[in-house]
């Protein structure tokens, strides 16, 4: 099984899915077998691609194991990016730091931080 973090909540794929396009959002993706959590990887976004024959693609932006974060690292850049916002002047910068702040808010939960 793999588990997606879709913009419409968590999606679990298994085999015989029906056949489904998923926007993807800041999260984990995890990997399943055998009833245990195999993998995890932390994508950005992008989509997945959920075919007739049960295959999975997947497509994202950035996709990285989450044992390759350091926590007191996205804590230190949620932080940076909070306080570009508060300081942003413009609709570009305040777009900038609220998509930094999104990406590193799904990160905290995700490493637990």
């Amino acid at each position: 099984m793999v588990i997606l973090p879709a913009t419409t909540g968590q999606m679990g794929v298994l085999p015989g899915h029906v056949p489904t396009i998923a926007e993807l959002k800041p999260g984990v993706l995890s990997v399943h077998e055998g009833g245990q959590v195999k993998t995890q990887y932390f994508v950005s976004s992008g989509f997945a691609f959920i075919h007739a024959n049960s295959v999975t693609d997947v497509i994202a932006i950035e996709a990285v194991p989450l044992d390759k974060f350091d926590p007191e690292e996205v804590k230190k850049g949620l932080a940076d990016c909070t306080q570009k916002l508060n300081a942003a002047t413009t609709d570009l910068e305040r777009a900038q730091a609220q998509i930094g702040i999104e990406v590193y808010g799904a990160l905290t939960s995700a490493l637990g931080v």
